[in-house]
């Protein structure tokens, strides 16, 4: 199992390359474009960009409002996600004294949820974002940190609530269990709505996002800095209108 996870500081200092006023973005999250919809129908970020690059996905449960179906794959998937966003729910919730005990704890209970011959690649997960949670207690980062934050998210034309996996200081960060490359580049225009609707509430720029994968089949974790320029932005406004007239128009995309 390999590991590719730097501490905290190395992050944030890396993605700093791209700091405020760095990136020459016309769409950001107050823009009157990013805003703008045509339709009633207002998806949410999971909707725009799940793995269906059809959004088929959508039609059936919105319209048709058939439910799919819970698989052993997206089980765990679930499972590794949570394994690593549940250490960081503890910032702020925790004294240092009683950090060890907490994750020691919190480790046990969520490791009896994945399947034997993923329980080691669990540990590491989990090991890793415990790392980020220790350099925040000990370290003492000053950089605020929310874990599935809730925000507005008409503004830019998305449903009424979307919440990020992660937000540290005012990066975006989305954790995802997954090595198809199609569905990690559709991540990485969640990422481009998580900006927008950050920019739209703090009315700052930001320039970057962080795409945490988690990969369980070669059992790995990967860092990946996103830029968030117009182009990835764009997109998003047109994934984001596709699903918007699927929906209010009852169109079959087949």
């Amino acid at each position: 199992m390999v590991c590719f996870f730097p501490v905290l500081g190395r992050v944030l200092d890396r993605v700093r390359v791209f700091g405020v006023g760095d990136l020459p973005v016309e769409l950001r999250g107050w823009s009157r474009e990013v805003g703008e919809v045509d339709f009633e129908y207002l998806p949410t970020v999971s909707e725009a960009f799940s793995p269906c690059p059809t959004h088929r996905d959508v039609y059936v449960r919105r319209v048709l409002n058939l439910q799919p179906r819970i698989n052993d794959s997206l089980s765990i998937g679930r499972a590794l996600h949570e394994l690593f966003l549940a250490p960081l729910r503890l910032v702020n919730r925790v004294s240092a004294g009683d950090v060890i005990e907490e994750l020691s704890n919190l480790k046990a209970q969520l490791l009896s949820d994945l399947p034997k011959d993923l329980v080691g690649f669990g540990k590491v997960v989990f090991e890793a974002s415990s790392k980020v949670l220790m350099d925040l207690v000990y370290d003492g980062y000053p950089i605020p940190v929310a874990v599935e934050p809730s925000l507005e998210g008409t503004v830019i034309g998305f449903s009424d609530v979307i919440r990020p996996d992660l937000v540290i200081g005012s990066v975006p960060v989305e954790v995802v269990v997954s090595d198809n490359p199609d569905y990690l580049a559709r991540k990485e225009l969640a990422l481009a709505v998580y900006g927008m609707a950050i920019e739209a509430h703090l009315s700052n720029p930001v320039n970057y996002g962080v795409l945490v994968v988690i990969n369980p089949r070669v059992q790995t974790i990967q860092f990946r800095h996103v830029v968030l320029n117009d182009s990835l932005r764009r997109e998003t406004i047109r994934e984001r209108n596709e699903v918007a007239r699927i929906v209010s128009r009852k169109d079959d995309p087949g």
